[in-house]
């Protein structure tokens, strides 16, 4: 049953048409199921997107297309260990240096009542079982395991991780993420396409969420929006993020070095 989506390979405007369907699934769990648990009704919205995809790759199967496997890790010179280590290491780096550009746009009061609803009013089980697990497992799958993937051998590695970027923003449908969103996205995105190893990006994104966690959960006098910039006096802030700088700087020098774009980006039996 799972190898049905490796038949499902979307374009640019299926990938579209998932987006969109995933919104569907939003404001389907928030009228039927208003009072459920937050990771309840973030399941209930993605499920429909990767029923579709399934649904897809069925048909797909019966009509011959060959397949595209989701997960086919190659890591290059590096150890997988090593290889982990230093992306979990980027990633959070990344998650410094990015960060002054959520101050470009103001999160909307919509925005704050979600992330307040989200993070804070929320039971911590609840949190950690959307935010952790089922985020990256089902938003890394759309969009870095079927949007990503379909799109690399039909618009090249550049245009299909920018698209796939630009898509991952746009989901999140809150335009203070959009921009930090959008660059996170690229990182992920070219780590799939360099490893085409999904447990990779979801780790990654694993990280990512679980900082924002641990950070709302430690600091729960400061507003939803708050940045690190918000919690460290001046001085040490600039260290901190000259040293992300370097760290982040450095990490990527090496896993590119290191790695070379998977070799699964083109459709071969699996």
């Amino acid at each position: 049953m799972i190898q049905k989506f490796q038949y499902f390979k979307p374009s640019l405007g299926q990938s579209w048409l998932l987006v969109a369907l995933m919104i569907v699934g939003s404001i389907l769990a928030a009228v039927v199921m208003p009072h459920a648990p937050q990771s309840l009704q973030y399941f209930v919205m993605m499920m429909i997107p990767v029923v579709f995809c399934w649904w897809q790759g069925d048909n797909a199967q019966f009509a011959g297309e060959r397949p595209l496997p989701i997960n086919a890790p190659h890591f290059g010179k590096l150890h997988p260990v090593l290889f982990f280590l230093l992306a979990g290491i980027a990633m959070l780096a990344l998650n410094v240096v990015v960060e002054p550009t959520t101050s470009f746009i103001p999160m909307p009061d919509f925005a704050k009542k979600v992330f307040e609803q989200a993070f804070l009013d929320s039971p911590l089980w609840d949190v950690i079982l959307s935010t952790c697990i089922l985020a990256p497992l089902l938003e890394e799958f759309l969009c870095r395991g079927m949007m990503l993937r379909g799109m690399l051998p039909q618009k090249g590695a550049r245009k299909a991780i920018l698209w796939s970027a630009f898509l991952f923003a746009f989901m999140h449908l809150n335009p203070w993420q959009s921009i930090p969103a959008f660059l996170i996205g690229l990182f992920m995105g070219w780590v799939y396409w360099r490893t085409h190893c999904l447990w990779a990006t979801i780790f990654m994104h694993f990280l990512n969420n679980a900082v924002s966690v641990i950070t709302s959960r430690i600091w729960t006098d400061l507003p939803v929006d708050a940045s690190l910039m918000d919690i460290l006096p001046p001085t040490q802030y600039w260290i901190t993020y000259a040293g992300c700088v370097v760290v982040a700087a450095v990490s990527l020098y090496i896993l590119y070095e290191k790695t070379l774009p998977a070799k699964v980006s083109s459709p071969v039996d699996a």
